[in-house]
């Protein structure tokens, strides 16, 4: 009954990420996503995407290794929750397309005009013909159609970043991970 129990509930969650991400591309097509700025402090950004990628990554023996550098101000403005969704979003595509005991590192770093976040892993890598369409809404590279997900994070994820006036970048080759680097410009 445990068991059984367990699979509901993580079926149930999956199936609501699912809606969450189809809602939010709704939003972001029609240009009703709204930001909700306000002070948050990066211990707390870093603590709550830990809790959640943590647990994911130690399910698949791989490393998750976190980095803050050079912090001058405790506190950002920002919208922490959508920071929080990018950066979950994608995170959990490196836990997804690392095999198990391979490495995972976000390195966080606030600069004067942005803060840079950092995720690299030791990935299967995306071909650099793919680099633009990974954020296509739907895409999916065909060599991982038996992966989870609809092929949205990514889609989210950009559109969120430049919505606050940031961008993202890609570096990748195919068996060797991937880098992904998220530039957010200070607000306030």
């Amino acid at each position: 009954v445990r068991e059984y129990t367990r699979k509901i509930t993580a079926s149930g969650q999956h199936l609501l990420s699912l809606i969450n991400d189809v809602l939010d591309v709704s939003k972001i097509e029609s240009g009703k996503v709204v930001l909700t700025l306000g002070e948050f402090t990066l211990k707390n950004l870093v603590s709550s995407v830990d809790a959640i990628i943590r647990p994911m990554a130690k399910a698949k023996e791989q490393s998750f290794d976190v980095s803050v550098t050079g912090i001058k101000h405790e506190y950002l403005v920002g919208d922490e929750t959508r920071i929080n969704q990018i950066l979950i979003n994608l995170l959990s595509n490196a836990v997804k397309y690392t095999p198990e005991r391979g490495n995972i590192y976000i390195d966080v770093s606030p600069g004067e005009m942005y803060t840079k976040i950092q995720i690299r892993d030791t990935g299967k890598g995306i071909a650099s013909g793919h680099y633009n369409d990974i954020f296509k809404r739907f895409y999916r590279e065909s060599s991982v159609s038996e992966e989870e997900g609809l092929g949205l994070g990514l889609y989210i994820a950009r559109n969120i970043i430049t919505l606050q006036r940031g961008y993202i970048m890609v570096h990748s080759a195919p068996g060797q991970g991937s880098c992904f680097s998220v530039f957010l410009p200070r607000q306030g």
